[in-house]
């Protein structure tokens, strides 16, 4: 009895060929774009690049050798004559050109990634908080405005009688200095004070400033004058640090204060001059000098 002969099993290689043909198709498009990346030339960007492309020169070196693998195992299962597997060493090749050409692009590249000034990144944190505080500075102006609208403050006004210095027969020219948390600030235009604007002392700068010094040397040459102060709600540790001041000065200077309570009277008891009174203010209205001033015009303040 004749023996049948075995048939012959031929392996397909169309399906996987095919999907070797796409991975392949993908590389180029990848290395094509590595190329395209080369043209930008801005620090930060080229640093990004040198680190994406070193990652995919990795990956398609690992995609070739695995492929090269799979190449040798298929080539040893057939007798090298299929033309399928030609092309497929065709196409191998060519891929091979293009990253070998990418690579010798990639050599124009500096070794190490680029360094991007110091001095840059801190302008560029420094301009990006200014405009933070900027931004957040605008919103407070914008929200103080809107309650202004909403809630206008109430006016305080001052009247003769209830401010020391403009009633009774006590002196008849005071100089007004308000006091609030963050300092003092003398109003212009007034009794030995001509200054047209008003001056600002700020509290770290009351037991030193050459402005208040001057204020009290004049209060100090005539008999007529006081300061008083208009303190706000808020104001009292600095009124505490200006009355020190004052008391200082009045203590080093207490023989020019002294002098008679009935002038008219040779007999009259002695007193002791001073040089400020305090009027604390009701609220945190605007002040309203146009009773003491004699006018219609008032002198708003925060």
């Amino acid at each position: 009895m004749a023996r049948r002969e075995k048939k012959k099993q031929d392996v397909s290689l169309f399906p996987f060929l095919d999907i070797l043909a796409c991975v392949i198709g993908n590389l180029i498009l990848i290395i094509t774009a590595v190329v395209l990346e080369q043209v930008d030339t801005q620090p930060v960007a080229d640093a990004a690049a040198y680190e994406a492309k070193l990652l995919i020169q990795e990956n398609q070196l690992q995609q070739i050798e695995m492929l090269q693998q799979q190449y040798d195992s298929m080539r040893a299962q057939t007798d090298g004559r299929d033309v399928e597997i030609e092309r497929l060493e065709q196409q191998i090749i060519e891929a091979t050109s293009e990253l070998q050409e990418a690579q010798s692009q990639m050599l124009t590249l500096p070794t190490v990634p680029p360094r991007i000034d110091p001095a840059l990144v801190q302008e560029k944190k420094q301009r990006e908080e200014q405009q933070r505080k900027i931004e957040e500075d605008i919103t407070k102006i914008k929200a103080d405005i809107k309650d202004r609208k909403s809630n206008p403050k109430q006016s305080i006004a001052l009247l003769p009688g209830n401010v020391r210095g403009l009633g009774g027969d006590g002196p008849t020219r005071a100089v007004f200095v308000e006091i609030n948390k963050n300092g003092l600030m003398i109003y212009p235009d007034q009794p030995l004070w001509k200054e047209t604007k008003p001056r600002v002392i700020p509290s770290a700068s009351i037991p030193n400033d050459g402005a208040l010094k001057r204020l009290m040397d004049a209060v100090l040459g005539d008999e007529d004058a006081i300061v008083t102060f208009l303190m706000r709600s808020d104001g009292l540790n600095v009124y505490n640090a200006v009355r020190t001041r004052f008391e200082t000065f009045q203590k080093n200077n207490q023989q020019k204060l002294i002098r008679p309570i009935d002038p008219t009277n040779p007999d009259s008891d002695l007193q002791l001059r001073k040089l400020y009174g305090v009027v604390p203010l009701p609220g945190d209205g605007v002040l309203d000098f146009s009773a003491i001033r004699g006018d219609s015009d008032a002198t708003p303040t925060q």
